[in-house]
């Protein structure tokens, strides 16, 4: 699904820079929904040379645009509880869609960085640093074990199978053979 929203995105983002080009002071909206797609698509440096590129009084003006860059910086520094802390704002129309695939793209990076990093995790944490409420993580987080400590509730992420390695030999060998075939 992803794929198919990244080409989705890739044919607006390529119509957008061009109405961006052409015109000599492009609209709001432009900016609004350049600035999405770059954070969607993680274009973290496209986005922040988009904001320095916008007129000033644009950005005194709009307080979306000035929100879609605190969004960058938060993404920016690794910054998840104020990523999430900032996506909470009542986004344009035409932006919403974009924001809302990027919040389900932020927390499943969240998630999947937490489950390869921690064995445990206090559920009050992530629930602080995810910006959700205890039964959005519980949703969220149904394939996780729970545990109890005390009066606090700990999360056991699920344990993925690591993905195997091909050893370099082993590739050496399937080039050599490949490329022995080839010439014979």
């Amino acid at each position: 699904m992803h794929k198919i929203q990244q080409d989705k995105y890739n044919d607006k983002l390529n119509r957008l820079q061009n109405e961006e080009l052409e015109n000599i002071a492009p609209g709001v909206e432009i900016y609004h929904q350049l600035m999405a797609i770059y954070l969607y698509q993680n274009k973290l440096a496209n986005a922040k040379l988009l904001w320095m590129r916008i007129a000033n009084n644009l950005k005194e003006q709009n307080k979306e645009l000035a929100q879609l860059n605190l969004l960058n910086l938060a993404l920016q520094h690794n910054n998840y509880a104020d990523f999430f802390k900032h996506i909470k704002y009542e986004w344009s129309e035409t932006n919403k869609p974009i924001i809302d695939d990027l919040l389900i793209k932020q927390r499943e990076e969240l998630f999947n960085l937490t489950s390869t990093a921690y064995v445990s995790i206090y559920e009050h944490n992530l629930m602080e640093m995810a910006q959700m409420t205890a039964e959005e993580l519980q949703n969220a987080c149904s394939d996780w074990t729970r545990e109890q400590d005390g009066d606090k509730k700990i999360l056991l992420p699920k344990m993925k199978e690591p993905t195997p390695r091909v050893a370099s030999d082993d590739q050496l060998l399937k080039l050599t053979e490949f490329v022995s075939f080839l010439e014979n």
